[in-house]
């Protein structure tokens, strides 16, 4: 059975013989575990320990107090009470090693540290005998900001502690760069509050003279207490060009800074990480998680000082009170509250429209019509123009609609219409009454509007009976001018050749002989009349289809071609009679081969034979087999050279094959001397006589 140590501790000591070890070695024990505990309680009271360790993940702490002016001050010297007792400081070291090594572990710290400063406002731990052990205000020289009159007398009295202002002193934040980071976005994490700006001196002075806090404090609020005479009271946010109206209302409506309380357009509030409240850490007010005045253990309500945030007082308070100053300007709430809009101010415009005139301008800003006319509606309004100008386009894009549901009947419309009796823009477009042609493919693709004001009326056609009267498209007005049922009913396809009795109806609208081609004419195109596309169709398919379908013979083609004197447009190209390259024959050609019938329509029956093809040709077309052999003997015969080079160019044609090394369209004459020198003149009398060469060139 093991023994029990201290029954062998206590033998020790009973011993003579071994009591005198015993006494030296308890002693030496005891010893060391004060030496130890001495040696802890230094290391982890100086900077090294605190910045490296406890406050590693704050680091902007550390480097704040790295730059002040207390750097050389031990963090003890301000963060234990002043002469505190070993008890109370074993306490303050104990609760301090326990909780933060509880926060470090879970992550329940903040950061930044102390976020809301609320450190500062508990004057048991931050009183004034933390800095009155080394500053005497007895014989200290105050030297306060330009501008600034401060009694610190009248605040000690009244228990201001210095930290309840001066909260920044040892840790000052301007100037250095945020290095902690927020956990869950990593950005830079909010700055603390700075209880030197005049919204943080409003937390206990105010015009009034009640205190926003709730404390029982009468802390003077009038200019003259805090600033001398001379002193320029307007803030230079007030001297800015437009600060009045617009810049002032901006001003008071944007979001306050969480350090100064101030008006800032990007804020970064505190945050607490690790906190069940985390989100409240992000509140409008940003307070943070921890709010101003909160007690730091060990402490009670009876050593904090309970005052608003900062960023939770008004700024504009701190110089105008809003009753005596805003509201006697305004003469209403302000901003307005929310059944304002519905209730309110539909009668202060009819009856006392000079206070929005105050404020909105509407005289120059057309103010109210941005939102009658614009928001309330949906349509943008350019204040730059005035509504009776830009409401036309406004009514074509979006209709009446907005109008008769927002504010106006439909006999306001009428109304201002009739007297004003204005032409809409839209009415003056080329396209108002006939659109662009429509290919369709009935009743796949049946026909669609493409006039302006047929789409118009599809849009909006509550907006047509604003001057035609309602009803719609079987309004009078409509009818009187279509004169047929519109839109056509489903039998209409079946029975609408009786249009061609009452053309002027279906021209009314359409653009008769286009429309009707893009069902009759097989490859109508929507852009191009049928008269000129109708070549390129016969062209691929010829123009059987045409007599299958309506048509009765070709004499209809023949007695449009020619009293129309129509010459196709492929007649007209440059190789359309002679080719222009041996390999390439003449486009006549190329189109009789692929429709010899279509060329019959003007030409007359017989292809190659017909007596219009022969007039020109003079020969037999094609040439039979073996003319290459015998051409030169109709030549010779007296056939005139002027036949051949009807469809033949000598230069191309001729040369190519009679005169080796000539060039395509080079007459052989400006190269020849060339080749004869070259090859001699003998090739040369293999055609020519040799008198050619003399009488040529002494004709030339």
């Amino acid at each position: 059975m093991a023994k029990n140590p201290l029954t062998g501790l206590v033998a020790g000591f009973k011993n003579p013989v071994k009591r005198p070890r015993f006494l030296i070695w308890t002693g030496v024990a005891l010893m060391s575990l004060v030496v130890f505990v001495i040696a802890a309680i230094g290391v982890t009271s100086g900077y090294w320990f605190c910045g490296t360790f406890c406050h590693s993940v704050q680091k902007d702490a550390v480097v704040a107090y790295d730059q002040s002016s207390h750097s050389m001050i031990a963090c003890t010297s301000c963060h234990l009470p002043v002469n505190a007792d070993p008890i109370t400081f074993l306490y303050h070291k104990a609760h301090a090693g326990i909780v933060g090594g509880w926060e470090l572990a879970t992550k329940t710290y903040s950061v930044p540290l102390n976020p809301v400063s609320h450190l500062a406002l508990d004057y048991y731990h931050m009183g004034e005998e933390q800095c009155t052990q080394c500053h005497n205000m007895d014989k200290r020289e105050v030297t306060p900001s330009p501008g600034i009159i401060i009694d610190h007398e009248v605040h000690s009295e009244n228990k201001v502690h210095c930290t309840a202002c001066h909260n920044r002193v040892a840790h000052p934040e301007e100037g250095i760069e945020l290095i902690a980071k927020r956990p869950d976005t990593g950005e830079p994490t909010a700055r603390h509050a700075d209880f030197m700006t005049m919204t943080a001196c409003f937390r206990c002075h105010t015009l009034t003279g009640d205190s926003p806090s709730g404390e029982e404090f009468e802390a003077p609020g009038a200019c003259s207490a805090c600033h001398p005479a001379d002193f320029d009271l307007k803030p230079s946010n007030h001297k800015t060009d437009g600060f009045y109206p617009k810049g002032h209302a901006d001003l008071a409506m944007m979001e306050v800074d969480h350090v100064t309380g101030r008006p800032a357009e990007n804020i970064i509030r505190p945050y607490v990480y690790g906190s069940e409240e985390d989100e409240e850490s992000e509140d409008a007010t940003g307070s943070g998680a921890v709010e101003q005045g909160t007690d730091y253990a060990p402490g009670s309500d009876d050593h904090t000082l309970h005052l608003v945030a900062v960023q939770d007082v008004d700024y504009c308070q701190t110089c105008h009170v809003e009753q005596s100053f805003c509201l006697s300007c305004h003469g209403m709430e302000m901003p307005h509250p929310e059944e304002f809009k519905a209730k309110t101010h539909p009668e202060l415009a009819a009856t006392s429209i000079d206070k929005c005139e105050f404020c909105h301008v509407q005289s120059t800003t057309f103010f109210c019509a941005s939102c009658h006319h614009g928001i309330e509606v949906d349509w943008v309004f350019d204040p730059a123009i005035p509504w009776q100008t830009q409401h036309a386009s406004t009514v074509v894009d979006k209709g009446v609609a907005g109008c008769l549901s927002a504010c106006h009947e439909q006999q306001f419309c009428v109304d201002c219409h009739t007297n004003l009796k204005p032409l809409p823009t839209s009415h003056k477009a080329g396209d108002w009454l006939h659109g662009g042609l429509t290919v369709t493919a009935y009743p796949d693709t049946p026909a669609a509007a493409t006039a302006a004001h047929a789409l118009l009326a599809a849009q909006s056609v509550e907006s047509c009976d604003v001057c035609h009267g309602p009803g719609g498209i079987g309004a009078t007005f409509c009818s009187n001018c279509h004169q047929i049922e519109m839109p056509h009913p489903d039998q209409f396809r079946a029975n609408h050749v009786s249009g061609r009795n009452t053309p002027q109806i279906c021209a009314n609208c359409h653009r008769q002989q286009e429309l009707c081609s893009t069902c009759h004419h097989k490859g109508a195109v929507e852009t191009t009349p049928w008269q000129r596309q109708h070549t390129v169709t016969v062209a691929a398919d010829g123009a059987q289809p045409c007599f299958e379908s309506c048509h009765q013979d070709k004499q209809f083609c023949v007695d449009c071609h020619v009293n129309l004197k129509a010459l196709p447009s492929s007649h007209g190209v440059g190789d359309w009679t002679r080719r222009v390259a041996v390999d390439q024959p003449a486009q006549h050609q190329v189109a009789y081969k692929a429709a010899t019938d279509s060329c019959d329509y003007c030409h007359g029956d017989g292809g190659v034979k017909a007596v219009f093809c022969q007039s020109c040709h003079q020969l037999e077309m094609p040439h039979p087999s073996g003319y290459d052999e015998g051409h030169q003997k109709d030549l010779q015969a007296g056939t005139a050279r002027a036949v051949c080079t009807n469809c033949h160019r000598q230069q191309i044609f001729c040369d190519n094959c009679h005169h080796p090394g000539a060039v395509a369209d080079q007459p052989w004459r400006t190269f020849h001397p060339a080749i004869v020198k070259r090859d001699g003149a003998q090739p040369c009398f293999e055609c020519h006589e040799y008198t050619s060469c003399a009488y040529c060139h002494v004709r030339l």
